[in-house]
């Protein structure tokens, strides 16, 4: 916890109300004070809506973060509920009406990783999928499970972002196979891999995912094959598309030679 003066400091502090987010030194030590972020777009769920009927997939479907208060209690209850269940996130520091303060983690975006050299990007992928694994053993999921907020530090892969919750509109089950596709849908498109390898490190996790969890997944490469037939490029349909193509790609690869248990 931090002392009544660092508490000072960091409520005198103008870098987290003007950017939201500032990392600062106190007496603790290295501290990452976060501001409540304003209400989100309606457009943004609009657009995240449309995208999840155009693939005809429901987990692909925005969850609701409205933002402010609401979605600042979120961030801490679900913050100590993956720390009790041993899943490594930031440590919540203080808790205030318009801010929060974490830990602050060293570490390397694992997003940064997946466009290295294959030698460095592989064993991202790979550290990637064994923490998600991991994470989803424990019986929590992440929600916004995506390579950006995936922190590789010592001793392993450090969780960020968490100001939604999928159980409010969805099982367990539903959130977790979710997850592997929001980390495969911001793996896949740009990790610099051969496509045999990247293959390989999957079926090898996948086989420890659950029955119900892979039934979810096979259900949504079924929705995603068509995909694979649009033009591949950039232009006109934007990275969310690549993206997604990239993945039904992927999907429909694996599934050709690996069939989901039922």
């Amino acid at each position: 916890m931090l002392s009544v003066e660092s508490v000072q400091r960091i409520e005198m502090s103008p870098g987290w109300r003007r950017h939201r987010v500032e990392i600062l030194d106190v007496a603790e030590g290295r501290v990452v004070v976060k501001g409540q972020r304003p209400p989100r777009s309606a457009a943004r769920f609009w657009l995240m809506s449309s995208l999840a009927r155009v693939v005809r997939h429901p987990l692909l479907r925005p969850v609701p973060a409205p933002g402010g208060a609401a979605a600042q209690a979120t961030e801490v209850r679900r913050l100590q509920a993956l720390a009790r269940s041993g899943v490594p996130v930031p440590a919540v520091l203080h808790q205030a009406p318009d801010f929060i303060v974490l830990s602050h983690v060293d570490g390397v975006p694992l997003s940064a990783l997946l466009t290295d050299t294959p030698e460095v990007a592989l064993p991202a992928f790979e550290r990637g999928l064994r923490g998600l694994a991991q994470v989803h053993a424990a019986g929590q999921y992440l929600s916004q499970a995506f390579a950006r907020n995936m922190l590789l530090s010592d001793p392993g892969v450090v969780y960020l972002d968490f100001e939604d919750d999928p159980l409010e509109v969805m099982s367990l089950a539903d959130a977790q196979a979710r997850d592997w596709l929001a980390y495969l849908l911001s793996a896949l498109w740009c990790v610099n891999v051969p496509r045999a390898q990247v293959l390989q490190a999957w079926s090898e996790v996948q086989a420890s995912i659950s029955v119900e969890v892979r039934q979810r997944i096979g259900g949504a490469i079924e929705r995603l094959a068509w995909l694979r037939h649009l033009p591949n490029r950039r232009n006109p349909w934007g990275r969310d598309i690549i993206s997604l193509q990239a993945l039904a790609d992927f999907l429909t690869d694996w599934h050709s030679s690996h069939s989901v248990s039922s």
